[in-house]
């Protein structure tokens, strides 16, 4: 897709068609950080050790993966309007009724069909944002992705807050679900009717391995994507049963990572144009590795949250850049994009429960600090970049 820049005025204000799209970033991102926040009240409430922890979140991500298998044939069906309009509600809703199960089977069946409303809904808006951008040949998917990022944040410091106050996981589930759903809900119905999903690779019945010319591209965001997952699914244990920190400090360590992902993807338009892909991606990686060391090796929650910053800094905007990259390569760029996709989430699909595993062998810190060489396989595989990027962007 080529974008006008020369000769347009750039818009100051964001376009009104678009607000909708971006609130529905937001609202599925609130619903995750109010859940990240209160993931060791429901370790507790169900009495998980590590690993049957790391086996729930491998459930959930099971589920958005069969959502990213076939969900793209439905959402084109109904549209991405009405996709978001049922997706947003199904995704909160559900995830409201996970203190109320009566036992870990039945966890662990809420958490497959949760998995699958937000793959569906990840599909959906998405796509949105992407029909957005070739109707009006201009870029939101930055803007769209930092307010998820500005989602997420928010969620975290309302379930900081609930937690603070001693509210337990169903009575903040019960508040705050249902008013994210009818905001979710309204801005979903506003995204024009006429969105429909382009068909992928996704949608065939057989998976297409990625070509010789991506593979190691594919490899490339990996490392930086388990970082992300860590501290998605694991940042508040580690802070509570290993740094004894309470919730307060549990919920602003992790508003400082998600602060720092929602500056960098709504500055990533300006930072790839003035410094290139490599660059930026080069500094990510950095970042993000010095991130999960210092998180890691954490004394106390003070060097926690400076791990926390970098790692937030680093993580923001590398897999967008591999997906973009994979996209330019030879071969057809659905097929790409595709492979990208569903390769990296497999990888990122196996890291919680292969944490929780390491964790109950050794303890959470050392499966945390082996994030680290992986991590570094990214920095080593940011060249992949450069191919099929004109030279004069490449770095």
């Amino acid at each position: 897709m080529t974008f006008v820049e020369e000769g347009r005025p750039k818009e100051k204000r964001i376009p009104k068609d678009l607000w909708p799209i971006f609130i529905v970033f937001f609202a599925e991102a609130f619903v995750l950080g109010n859940w990240i926040t209160r993931i060791p009240d429901v370790k507790d409430l169900f009495e998980l050790s590590a690993s049957e922890l790391g086996l729930n979140l491998f459930i959930f991500a099971g589920g958005t993966l069969i959502a990213f298998v076939f969900g793209s044939r439905i959402i084109k069906r109904v549209g991405v309007g009405i996709g978001c309009a049922w997706s947003v509600p199904a995704w909160a809703l559900s995830m409201a009724l996970v203190p109320h199960m009566p036992n870990v089977y039945a966890l662990a069946i809420l958490f497959v069909l949760s998995g699958i409303n937000i793959g569906m809904l990840e599909i959906a808006m998405n796509t949105a944002a992407d029909e957005w951008e070739r109707k009006n040949s201009a870029r939101c998917m930055s803007r769209a992705h930092g307010f998820w990022s500005v989602g997420s944040l928010v969620g975290a410091l309302a379930g900081t807050f609930f937690a603070w106050l001693g509210t337990s996981v169903a009575v903040h589930f019960a508040i705050v679900m249902p008013i994210i759903t009818i905001i979710g809900v309204m801005a979903a119905l506003k995204i024009p009717k006429n969105t429909k999903v382009q068909l992928s690779a996704t949608e065939d019945s057989s998976f297409k391995l990625p070509s010789k010319s991506i593979i190691f591209l594919c490899l490339m965001p990996i490392g930086i994507m388990l970082i992300e997952g860590a501290f998605i699914d694991w940042s508040a244990l580690f802070l509570r049963d290993e740094l004894k920190a309470g919730p307060i400090a549990v919920g602003l360590i992790f508003s400082a990572f998600a602060l720092l992902m929602s500056i960098t993807r709504l500055n990533g338009d300006w930072l790839l144009d003035r410094f290139g892909p490599v660059r930026v991606a080069r500094v990510s990686a950095m970042s993000a590795i010095l991130g999960i060391s210092l998180f890691a090796f954490a004394p106390n929650v003070y060097v926690a949250f400076i791990g926390a910053f970098f790692s937030g800094l680093g993580v923001a905007i590398v897999y967008p850049l591999a997906m973009a990259a994979a996209a330019k390569k030879p071969g057809d760029a659905e097929d790409n994009v595709a492979a990208m996709s569903l390769f990296s989430f497999t990888a990122f699909m196996l890291a919680p429960p292969l944490i929780g595993f390491v964790a109950d062998a050794t303890d959470l810190r050392i499966a945390l600090a082996l994030l680290i060489p992986v991590a570094a396989t990214s920095l080593l595989l940011t060249d992949e970049l450069k191919e099929g990027i004109p030279h004069d962007q490449a770095d």
